[in-house]
């Protein structure tokens, strides 16, 4: 490809993507807005200890393969094996299925370790149906970064934009109906529309690559199905290791601090209530604004990198000060802006302004909540993926300590988990800023 046309290329996907980003965030607004009123605090934190269990057990049903199919797609699309490109699809989607079904097993096999693991048992049932969400998101996970890795970005953006709008519709209405049987009915109402929005994805993706398919070639002798399969996974296995990592401690987290709530003498459903508050509403709101960091560090991996490589230490050091103190000058107005605001935003957002006490509580973490997106990026960009994720792993597993043993004390309660948010964001961004120092000062 010549470079006017990558570069025209490379722009009408990014600008693709970002809109697509754009307009899912403000769906997914609208429908923590609605659900907010419909559910209240006490379905919403019933949702969010959902929400994470369901995120870990759609990355082992992915087997992180997703960003080795993109590699190797996109190294076969360079040399032209149109039939090479299929050959990775195809393999990748036998294994995907093979590890939907096995979690979907792990996860039937053993109700009595969900029942003693749960904090609330209104979300069993849920849990049951994930494996017909998790199934279709795998594949559809493969089919996306087939696209991608052909340099083809209007699928994912599309098939995004169609998993939110059927999710929403369908979760709220099914939701609305089912409300009066009961806050467990309407969370599979919820759920119905996760599956429902996996399944217009997937379905989106398909059609769409319809035509090409028509007009590959037959498969031709290459790289046997035993060698790609261990470049897949020779490629996959990081990715696998960082996803189940947040994972992990995302579904730790969600069904630790009710449970330890419930440890400090209140009950399950108002442990369920406070953590809806914090989760459903006081966390999405204080990171409302990294829809202005992601696009930074998107693009900021790749100039670091360049920089890195050509060994152009001021100019290097340039992107590192600017991207710091950008990220720092939207963190502060951001506290600012919660800080004076917390109860006209949650009133606005929630219709209530139960959880402006959580926003106050949570403001002043701002800068450091986004440096670390900033940071991890810049060392990404640096070569050093590794120690950033070795920096985040040591932050969040302090943070655990600290909520595990704190949070059943009766006089810290939910403030236990905002002190372990708070050692944990401005660890990992001090952590992430000595050792880009670290690395600036070798170049």
């Amino acid at each position: 490809m010549q470079p006017g046309k990558l570069r025209s290329s490379l722009i009408r996907g990014t600008v693709q993507l970002a809109a697509a980003s754009i307009l899912t965030r403000i769906i997914g607004l609208a429908n923590r807005m609605i659900l907010s009123r419909l559910i209240g605090a006490e379905g919403l934190g019933l949702f969010q200890m959902i929400l994470p269990l369901y995120a870990l057990l759609a990355v082992l049903a992915g087997l992180g393969l997703s960003g080795a199919v993109t590699k190797m797609v996109a190294d076969r699309s360079a040399t032209g094996d149109t039939a090479g490109q299929l050959q990775v699809c195809r393999i990748a989607t036998r294994l995907v299925l093979a590890a939907s079904a096995a979690t979907a097993i792990l996860l039937w096999a053993a109700p009595a370790l969900w029942r003693q693991l749960i904090p609330d048992q209104r979300i069993l049932s849920t849990l049951r149906l994930m494996p017909a969400a998790f199934l279709f998101a795998a594949l559809s996970s493969i089919l996306r970064s087939y696209t991608q890795g052909q340099g083809w970005m209007l699928p994912t953006a599309l098939s995004q934009i169609a998993e939110q709008v059927i999710r929403v519709a369908v979760g709220l209405v099914a939701a609305y109906l089912l409300l009066p049987y009961g806050l467990e009915k309407a969370l599979l109402g919820l759920f119905g529309g996760v599956i429902a929005g996996e399944i217009a994805c997937l379905t989106l993706l398909f059609l769409m690559q319809l035509p090409a398919k028509r007009k590959t070639p037959p498969l031709q002798l290459g790289q046997t199905s035993a060698e790609m399969i261990k470049e897949l996974f020779s490629l996959a296995l990081p990715i696998l290791l960082i996803r189940l990592s947040t994972s992990i401690t995302q579904t730790v987290e969600s069904l630790m601090i009710p449970a330890r709530l419930q440890a400090a003498g209140f009950s399950a459903v108002r442990a369920t209530t406070i953590f809806g508050q914090l989760a459903g509403m006081a966390l999405p709101l204080l990171f409302l604004p990294t829809v202005l960091i992601i696009p930074l560090t998107t693009t900021l991996v790749p100039a670091v990198a360049a920089a890195t490589t050509l060994r152009q230490r001021g100019r290097l050091e340039t992107l590192v000060n600017l991207s710091l103190w950008g990220t720092l000058g939207l963190g502060t107005l951001s506290a600012a802006l919660l800080y004076l605001g917390a109860p006209t935003f949650t009133v606005i957002l929630y219709g209530s302004a139960d959880a402006a006490r959580l926003v106050i509580k949570l403001a002043p973490l701002a800068p450091f909540a986004y440096l670390q997106f900033t940071t991890a990026a810049i060392l990404h960009g640096m070569g050093r993926p590794a120690y950033a994720v070795a920096s985040d792993l040591l932050g969040t597993a302090v943070s655990l300590a600290i909520i595990y043993h704190l949070t059943a004390l009766p006089h810290w309660g939910i403030n236990a988990v905002i002190c372990g948010y708070t050692v944990a964001f401005i660890m990992i961004s001090l952590l992430d800023y000595f050792l880009i120092q670290h690395f600036l000062n070798r170049i």
